[in-house]
């Protein structure tokens, strides 16, 4: 049996976003609805912005680095 594709996708890109990147996911991460992937593109930054971003254990989340 194969699992249910998510009824929702979110998707957000980010380029040097470290100062207010963790907000932002974990504003989405928080929702009380939970039936939704997360994409995220993360577009080349040269901060921290990747290092933040695979910080995160969550299923949810997606991360395409271009």
């Amino acid at each position: 049996m194969t699992a249910q594709a998510p009824r929702v996708s979110v998707v957000m890109s980010v380029y040097n976003g470290e100062e207010h990147l963790r907000e932002a996911v974990d504003s989405v991460l928080s929702q009380t609805f939970t039936d939704f992937e997360f994409l995220i593109v993360e577009d080349g930054s040269t901060d921290r912005t990747l290092e933040i971003l695979r910080s995160y254990d969550d299923a949810r989340i997606r991360l395409i680095v271009q």
